[in-house]
C-alpha cells in the first residue's frame, strides 16, 4: 500500500511539472481528498465549512506543488497545509469575500462530491452512536489538542511528522496527545451521564483510530 502511495505521489508531481495541472489535481484528489475532508470535518465540525476548507486546501496544493521539494512525504506536506488552513479558517471566514480564481474553474471540473455525514443520533445504531459521541467529543477539545489527536490517533502520523507539520517540538506533540486523550475520556463520560446512559468503558487508542474508518464509511 505504501508503495502505491509513493507511486501516486511521484506521478502527481511529475504530471504537475509537465504542465498537466488538471491531471495532477485529479490524481491528488483521488489519493487524498477523503482524508483531507475528514481532517477538515473534525476540525471545523460541519460539512459546509469542511467543504469550503477542502476547496481552499486544493487551491493551495495546486499553487504550491511547484515549490514541493520532497523533504517530507506528499501526505505530510498536504496535511501541513490542511492543518494551518483549518486552524485559521474560522478566524478568516467572516471576513472572507467572494473571489474568482482560475483555480476555481479547474476545481469545479475535477472535484468529487462529498456527501453530508449522518448527524441524527436517533437514526444511528449503537456502534455508530458511540463514534458519533466520540466525534462530538473531539470537536470540544482545545484546537491544539484536537489537531494532535486527529493526526496521530486517527490519521496515523508519527509524532515527528506531526511536529514537522505543526512547527512544534516532538515533546510538545506527545504532551498534547496525552492531555487530549485524557480530555476525550472525560468529555465522553460527561456526555453519557448527561444522556442518562451507563458510563462507558474508556475508548481504547485502537477504537479512536477506528473513528477515521467510521467517518469515511459514513460519507
Amino acid at each position: 500500500m505504501r508503495e502505491m502511495v509513493i507511486s501516486s505521489d511521484e506521478e502527481i508531481i511529475a504530471s504537475h511539472r509537465r504542465g498537466e495541472r488538471e491531471r495532477a489535481l485529479k490524481l491528488f484528489i483521488e489519493t487524498y481528498q477523503s482524508r483531507l475532508y475528514s481532517l477538515a470535518y473534525r476540525m471545523l465540525g460541519n460539512h459546509d465549512d469542511a467543504m469550503d476548507a477542502l476547496q481552499e486546501v486544493l487551491i493551495q496544493v495546486d499553487r504550491s506543488l511547484p515549490k514541493f521539494k520532497g523533504e517530507s512525504s506528499l501526505y505530510t506536506w498536504a496535511y501541513r497545509l490542511g492543518a494551518h488552513i483549518c486552524l485559521n479558517f474560522r478566524k478568516k471566514r467572516d471576513r472572507r469575500q467572494s473571489r474568482v480564481h482560475q483555480e476555481d474553474r479547474v476545481l469545479r471540473s475535477v472535484i468529487k462530491p462529498v456527501e453530508r455525514p449522518e448527524e441524527d443520533p436517533d437514526k444511528m445504531c449503537a456502534t455508530t452512536f458511540k463514534y458519533y459521541l466520540l466525534n462530538q467529543a473531539i470537536l470540544k477539545l482545545p484546537e491544539t489538542q484536537r489537531m494532535v489527536v486527529v493526526l496521530h490517533d486517527m490519521e496515523g502520523l508519527h509524532a515527528p511528522e506531526i511536529a514537522e507539520a505543526l512547527g512544534i517540538q516532538t515533546r510538545a506533540v506527545k504532551s498534547r496527545l496525552h492531555r487530549g486523550r485524557m480530555a476525550l475520556r472525560d468529555i465522553i463520560a460527561r456526555e453519557f451521564k448527561a444522556r442518562g446512559l451507563k458510563n462507558p468503558e474508556p475508548f481504547s487508542i485502537e477504537e479512536i483510530g477506528c473513528h477515521r474508518r467510521y467517518l469515511s464509511e459514513s460519507l
